[in-house]
Order: structure tokens, then C-alpha cells, then sequence
């Protein structure tokens, strides 16, 4: 019903906006015509008659102003009401549109938790209707919550023990989180593998051990978050704010981080074997301990980053910024440095350099034996 009224509302404000437009056109036309062939009956010009009385001067400026401000008052009227209503339409649809999702929400936790209850969900196999039931009321919920009730569907499941790594109930592969607003949120140790998360709010979220490979994380904001321990394999990152998150012993293995910006993390033993981080920022990046061996850093930005005793082998730096980076004892061995911005100082300090592609495109060979 509200729908229709929008509808029609709308149209009936391009009609009257068209046929103000007619009206007012055939007002200048009149005006021009009746000036320009002096016809008297349309009383523009001036006119003498027989007798004084008959006398009747041509219209001024102010006269064909008093004109238009007499027209203009029932077209403002007619638009300022069709604006009011079509406003007042629209509030009250989002009104309606908050009060269904606000009654999905409570319908969703009444239902999830007769499951609970009754139907002993947290006592349930893995191959037990009641966790295909769960499941598809949590994925049907999901997509039609705004991004603060997604939050809150998160937080019961978790708080219900529904999503625990290791022993999750209900399983949210492909799940539509994204956008949502999980800013603060504790979901440390969740179940959220191959969850979609693509732009949602994660800033100083704490989700240490969590849960997280393959996840569609793109463009999302993990600014401070805390996800030490937390298993990232294969997650999508790219484009991603991860901008001073603990990302201690996490598991980034062959995740694609391509654009992310990484300055000032903390990942301190972190894998990144083979993670894709081509134009990543890692500017300020504490890496002492991390394994990058096979990961992709062409084009990254690595300055002042802390790669000390990272194990690098078989990395690709090409054209990295390596300006200022902390290569002390890096094993570097099979890297590719073509075009990188670094020192000869800086690589004096790698543990290792055997096999890699030099910036300026030699192979880096060991020095003899001495006595060899």
C-alpha cells in the first residue's frame, strides 16, 4: 500500500511539475503575442478609448509581477504538498522497514532458541536435522538485518556456544555478514570460515583464535582488531584495513592481501606463506619471525618494516620499497629483489641471499670457501 502511494505520488508530481511548465509557457507566449500584434482584449496594451474613463494604460513590470506572484501561489502550495507527503511517505516507510527487522530479529532468537531448549540443538550431531534447521533460519535471518542486527545475531550464536571453533553448531559457510557492525564486538575463537564479511566493521574487535579461512573480508575495517592466533588461510583481505591489528602467530597462509594496508601490525611469527600482498602497505610492520617464503610482495610498501629472521625463501620482492627495513638475519634465499628499493648495507645483514635475483638482476651466488 505505502509502495502504490509512493508511486502515484511521484507521478502526480511530474505531471504538475509539466503542466506548470505549459501553464507558464503559455503565459510568455500570450504576453509576446498580444504585445506584438496589439490585440486590445487581451488588455496588455494601452488603449484609449471615446471617453477618459475608457482610458487604460499599458502593464508595467510590477503589474505582470503581481501576475506571476498570483500564479506562483497554488503551484508552491501544490509542490510543497506533494513534497511534504512524499517525505512523510518515505519516513514512515523506513519506520515500517526498522519494525520488520527489529520482529525478524526476536522471531529469529524465539526460534534459535527453541531449538536450544526443546529441541537440544547443543546436544545435536552434525548430520541431525535441528542443525539444517538452525542454519537456514541463521542464513534466511542475515539477509534481511541491517548491519547493527547482524551484530547482535553474531553475538548470540557465539554467547550460545552455536559458533565455537572446533565444535560449531550452526555452520555459516557463505553467510551474509557484510557491512555488518561488529565494531568491539568479543567473537575471540568463532566459527566464521568462508563467512561473507566483504566491507563490514571489525575496528578493535577481539578475535583471537578465531575462525576466519576463506572468509570474504574485501575492503573490510580491522583497524586494532585483535586476531593473534586466528586462522586467515585462503581469507580475502584485499584492499582491507588491518592498520595496527595483532596479528601475532596468525595464519595467513595464501590469503589474498593485495592492497591491504598493514602499517604498524604486529605479526610477530606470522604465516604468510605464499599470501598474495602485491602493493600492500607493511610500512612500520613488526615481521621479526614471520614465514613470507613464496609470498608475492611486488610493488609493497615495506618501509621501516621489521623483517628481522623472517624466513623469506622463494618471496617475490620486485619492486618492493625495502627503504629503512630491518633485514637482520631474513633468509632470503631464491628471493626476487629485481628493481627493489634496498641497500647493499641492508642485505649485508640477511641471513641467507643464495639463488636471489639481485635489484640489479644478477644472481646472487655464495662466496667461495676460504681455501676452496
Amino acid at each position: 500500500m505505502v509502495a502504490k502511494l509512493r508511486s502515484w505520488l511521484q507521478t502526480a508530481r511530474k505531471h504538475l511539475i509539466v503542466i506548470v511548465f505549459i501553464v507558464l509557457i503559455a503565459v510568455f507566449v500570450l504576453i509576446f503575442l498580444g504585445y506584438w500584434f496589439d490585440w486590445d482584449w487581451t488588455g496588455f496594451n494601452e488603449r484609449i478609448g471615446s471617453q477618459a474613463q475608457q482610458y487604460q494604460p499599458a502593464k508595467t513590470l510590477w503589474d505582470w509581477l503581481q501576475l506571476l506572484g498570483i500564479l506562483a501561489i497554488p503551484i508552491v502550495i501544490g509542490l510543497g504538498t506533494a513534497w511534504f507527503t512524499t517525505k512523510h511517505v518515505q519516513v514512515s516507510d523506513a519506520v515500517n522497514k526498522d519494525n520488520q527487522r527489529e520482529t525478524a530479529l526476536q522471531s529469529y532468537i524465539d526460534k534459535m532458541s527453541e531449538l536450544l531448549l526443546e529441541k537440544h540443538l547443543r546436544e545435536s550431531k552434525p548430520e541431525d536435522e535441528v542443525r539444517k534447521i538452525g542454519r537456514v533460519h541463521t542464513l534466511t535471518v542475515l539477509h534481511r538485518l541491517d548491519s547493527e542486527r547482524k551484530r547482535s545475531v553474531l553475538q548470540f550464536l557465539y554467547e550460545s556456544d552455536l559458533i565455537v571453533k572446533g565444535n560449531s553448531f550452526i555452520n555459516l559457510d557463505g553467510a551474509e555478514l557484510s557491512g555488518a557492525n561488529l565494531v568491539g564486538a568479543n567473537l575471540g575463537a568463532a566459527d566464521l570460515s568462508a563467512a561473507n564479511l566483504s566491507r563490514a566493521d571489525l575496528r578493535e574487535a577481539s578475535l583471537g583464535g578465531a575462525e576466519l579461512s576463506g572468509a570474504d573480508l574485501r575492503e573490510a575495517s580491522l583497524s586494532q582488531a585483535s586476531l593473534s592466533r586466528a586462522s586467515l588461510s585462503r581469507a580475502d583481505l584485499s584492499r582491507a584495513n588491518l592498520s595496527g591489528a595483532d596479528l601475532i602467530v596468525a595464519f595467513l597462509n595464501e590469503a589474498e592481501l593485495s592492497g591491504a594496508n598493514l602499517s604498524g601490525a604486529d605479526m610477530i611469527g606470522t604465516d604468510l606463506r605464499e599470501a598474495y600482498l602485491r602493493e600492500a602497505n607493511l610500512s612500520g610492520a613488526e615481521l621479526s619471525g614471520a614465514n613470507l617464503s613464496g609470498a608475492e610482495l611486488s610493488g609493497a610498501h615495506l618501509r621501516e618494516a621489521d623483517l628481522s629472521e623472517a624466513e623469506l625463501s622463494g618471496a617475490s620482492l620486485r619492486e618492493a620499497d625495502l627503504t629503512r627495513v630491518d633485514l637482520t638475519r631474513a633468509n632470503l634465499t631464491g628471493a626476487d629483489l629485481a628493481g627493489a628499493k634496498v641497500t647493499s648495507q641492508q642485505l649485508d645483514q640477511a641471513k641467507s641471499l643464495k639463488g636471489a635475483n639481485m635489484p640489479d638482476g644478477t644472481i646472487y651466488l655464495d662466496k667461495p670457501l676460504s681455501g676452496s
